[in-house]
């Protein structure tokens, strides 16, 4: 059995509710991916509001 057939008997052994948040995770890790900028920008800023800069 290959990782590709591996993974996807493991994905449909899941329940519902897993598998929603696999998918909520996933679009999650490459929204911040997309935007990692305006995380670190804020971020910075977080720190900066607690060390009164």
């Amino acid at each position: 059995m290959n990782l590709f057939q591996k993974i996807k008997t493991w994905y449909a052994a899941q329940t519902d509710t897993t598998k929603a948040l696999l998918w909520i995770g996933l679009v999650a890790i490459i929204g911040i991916l997309i935007r990692w900028d305006a995380v670190v920008a804020g971020i910075k800023h977080g720190f900066g509001f607690y060390s009164s800069k």
